[in-house]
């Protein structure tokens, strides 16, 4: 029988019997935080997390000793995200258009999500660009920036020594870059998104323009399954006519509501209470202009629900 011991409110608790469906409820919100934003899907973060305490109730009788059941949990979500991680580099190289991790709305119709780590780094853009981190730099970056973890404790789940953690790290950081600048108040924020949904609700996209950077990328990820722009779109002028046509051929009969997806304000586009689209942006603060727009269609990753 597992014996674990828990720090409570100052002081230890002995566990003699591990209720797996209590531990279950206590920390399913937060171990599935810390494998989205390792794998960029809530679908499969949900299924680690499950199958990760499926496995823990089929060996409750191993006779281990546990003495920190958050750290231990939290090396288990770890190393089935690095293995799902390795094998879904493949599958993504072969992945119709662009592949965009799945947002997550936060603040529509009024279910705020309350229980997901929140940081600034790890905003729908910066989840982005860790699609081009290796597996461990990944982790290193999430353990570090969204856990605060130590660079012992990152070392101890990567299974090396703490000064080539330090190493992974680094180059992690080096290839996400960082902002010198903090990012636009959520009030301009919500504003400038509110004139890009008058625009796209009226067909008025030259009403926005001024919002776009001259070198603004456009990606959609449509999965294959909803037709969009398989390759990212790069300029201004391109990106105003594509946007444009999509403003045409898709927004009929649906509606453009603000809405805080990943810690951002984004746009959320439904058609009879269901969402059929969200936009995410990468914003210069410098600027106040849009750097990137993320353009998520794809049917299989708008069906999360907030917890």
């Amino acid at each position: 029988m597992i014996c674990i011991i828990l720090e409570m409110e100052g002081f230890m608790m002995l566990f003699n019997e591990l209720n797996i469906e209590d531990l279950y409820k206590e920390y399913k919100n937060y171990c599935i935080s810390i494998a989205y934003y390792l794998l960029g899907s809530m679908t499969d973060a949900e299924d680690i997390v499950q199958d990760t305490f499926l496995k823990l109730k089929e060996h409750e009788n191993i006779g281990e000793d546990i003495t920190n059941f958050k750290a231990y949990i939290n090396k288990m979500i770890v190393n089935r995200c690095m293995n799902e991680l390795k094998s879904s580099r493949k599958r993504k190289e072969n992945y119709i258009g662009t592949w965009l991790p799945e947002p997550i709305l936060q603040t529509f119709n009024s279910e705020p999500l309350d229980n997901l780590i929140q940081s600034d780094q790890l905003s729908y853009s910066y989840m982005v660009l860790m699609e081009n981190l290796l597996p461990k730099e990944r982790i290193a970056y999430v353990l570090r920036n969204a856990l605060g973890l130590k660079h012992s404790e990152i070392a101890d789940i990567l299974k090396t020594t703490t000064v080539n953690s330090r190493k992974i790290l680094s180059r992690a950081q080096i290839k996400m870059g960082r902002k010198s600048e903090k990012d636009l108040t959520v009030s301009l924020q919500k504003n400038y998104i509110e004139q890009f949904i008058w625009a796209l609700s009226n067909g008025d996209i030259q009403g926005v323009t001024h919002l776009l950077s001259n070198d603004v990328l456009f990606a959609a990820d449509g999965g294959g399954k909803v037709r969009t722009a398989i390759n990212i779109i790069e300029g201004k002028e391109r990106v105003v006519a594509l946007i444009s046509g999509i403003s045409k051929k898709f927004f009929f009969g649906k509606s453009a509501t603000a809405a805080m997806i990943n810690n951002q304000f984004g746009i959320v586009v439904t058609e009879n209470e269901k969402v059929t689209g969200v936009f995410c942006f990468d914003w210069n603060s410098s600027s106040r202009k849009i750097n990137k727009i993320f353009y998520v269609v794809d049917p299989d990753k708008l069906t999360y629900k907030p917890i």
